[in-house]
């Protein structure tokens, strides 16, 4: 029998889809497109959002509002429907009934299921992460559509491995076969990451969970690996998990680079190297007269490209906006990044950015990011900005997709920044590294370092635009060094042979 890799996701970025929410699932798309360029026998098994997850526009300039984040038909054309699927409880009731279909690229193939029924449960897989309303009944539907997806395979496949991406699948491993090798890989340290064990998955799904209290631990429980996914996320989840210690080791994230990189690695020298930087600037500036009508001539351009929420700290470009520096006719700063629906706190940022969008002459705000705008914004900056609050963020790869298109990072002390930058050398550092979880909501400490590290991020931005515009040749040594050193660092060809070095000769 073949022998097959199998990975069990929740969200998935493929080209044209509208089923991701961010950096999971265009990591988890990565995975997928780099393993069937390698011949790797690999399937990926992941819902179908009729709706996809979220999108956003501004109105007027002015106003914030939610609209539909569509799939396009290119991506809905590939996809073969190959019947369909019932799962049932215990005691025999429908838990769900599922329309799948496949996806393939080369080797890999994506088995995606549409939930039909019943309506209630339809509604939760409508939209990605609009679960909030019934958490365990969305744990459950996943967990028991994944693993029969699976336990089909069996009689004409050799399962080699079954990786669960997150702990909103933690309840699969519980309803597969005991002789299927299990790892788990979780991607967050914060507390959103780490759900209530769901008990009603008990009686429903006629398992046994163990005596523990989060999603995340019912996982690691099983498995036979738990890999996190950055060397920095590996040693807070060994205190935050002590209890797994011996299972954990970690796989620093990358990114496909046939997907990302658009600087490739026979441009010679740096000379060459800068003009094709120009070039990729160039195209990004148009687009972003395009969109907004703003001038942004020949100054730097700065970006913050990510998810809208708390810990990235945003709110660090607010503060930047507000500030009476010299800098805004020499910079022209680009935010884009979605805030979840249900983030009250992240709509507000993204309106406000709105409103400075529409007030401040050298600042535009692009409500609806994606993969499309990333692919321009990451590779056409001159700067990218990385701010997440330290022991908070897991990985990132915006960032390596910065750095492989030779655009520098500033960046605070976190994530898979650590393993890749070195600070005045291929980019830059700024704030403390923490050893500490803190929880940001309710931890006074959080507020006090956020003004601490502003301090240090205003004092080292101004010091790499002085550079930039003093010393060109310098800045430009400082980027060329990005891509030299982050694109081996963080092609996914070294991730899928530390994943799979069975498959993979090294």
């Amino acid at each position: 029998m073949a022998r097959v890799i199998v990975d069990v996701a929740m969200e998935a970025a493929f080209e044209g889809s509208a089923n991701y929410a961010g950096g999971l699932g265009v990591l988890i798309a990565d995975k997928f497109y780099a393993a069937g360029r390698a011949g790797l026998p690999y399937i990926l098994i992941v819902p179908l959002y009729p709706n996809g997850y979220v999108d956003w526009n501004s109105v007027n300039r002015a106003k914030y509002v939610e609209v539909r984040h569509r799939h396009s038909f290119s991506f809905l054309s590939k996809l073969s429907y190959i019947g369909g699927l019932e799962v049932r409880s215990s005691g025999g009731r429908l838990i769900a009934e599922a329309d799948l279909y496949e996806y393939t690229y080369g080797s890999a193939k994506a088995i995606l299921y549409r939930v039909k029924r019943p309506l209630a449960v339809a509604k939760l897989f409508r939209y990605l992460y609009r679960h909030h309303s019934n958490e365990c009944t969305y744990y459950i539907v996943a967990a028991a559509i994944s693993s029969e997806i699976i336990k089909r395979m069996v009689s004409t496949t050799e399962i080699a491995v079954v990786d669960i991406q997150e702990s909103h699948l933690a309840l699969t491993p519980y309803l597969l076969p005991k002789n299927i090798r299990i790892r788990f890989i979780t991607h967050t340290p914060g507390p959103w990451g780490h759900p209530k064990i769901c008990r009603e998955a008990e009686e429903i799904l006629g398992i046994s969970l163990p005596d523990v209290k989060t999603m995340t631990e019912a996982a690691m429980e099983v498995s036979e690996k738990v890999f996190t996914v950055s060397r920095k996320h590996f040693e807070i989840t060994k205190t935050i998990f002590s209890r797994y210690a011996d299972k954990l080791s970690y796989i620093t994230n990358a990114i496909d680079l046939e997907r990302w990189q658009r600087i490739k690695n026979s441009i010679g020298d740096r000379e060459s190297f800068s003009k094709l930087h120009q070039n990729l600037k160039n195209e990004f500036i148009s687009l972003i007269k395009v969109l907004s009508g703003k001038e942004v001539g020949d100054r730097m351009v700065i970006s913050w490209c990510r998810r809208i929420v708390r810990y990235k700290r945003p709110y660090f470009i607010e503060w930047l906006l507000e500030e009476n520096t010299d800098v805004r006719d020499v910079v022209f700063i680009v935010v884009s990044g979605k805030p979840h629906p249900s983030d009250e706190w992240g709509k507000r940022q993204a309106q406000l950015f709105v409103k400075l969008s529409r007030a401040v002459p050298n600042f535009y705000f692009y409500p609806s990011y994606g993969v499309d705008f990333a692919y321009y914004a990451l590779s056409g900056s001159d700067l990218l900005l990385f701010t997440p609050f330290s022991c908070w963020e897991a990985s990132g790869t915006s960032m390596m997709k910065a750095g492989v298109n030779g655009v520098p990072i500033l960046s605070s002390r976190d994530g898979a920044s650590l393993e890749l930058i070195e600070d005045g050398v291929n980019g830059w550092f700024f704030g403390e590294e923490l050893t500490e979880f803190i929880d940001i909501e309710r931890d006074v400490r959080a507020s006090e370092i956020d003004e601490k590290e502003y301090i240090d991020f205003l004092k080292k931005l101004l010091k790499i635009v002085d550079l930039y515009s003093s010393n060109r040749e310098d800045f430009m040594e400082v980027a060329y060094n990005a891509y030299t050193t982050f694109t081996p660092r963080v092609d996914m060809k070294r991730l899928l042979k530390q994943y799979y070095p069975e498959f993979i000769e090294c």
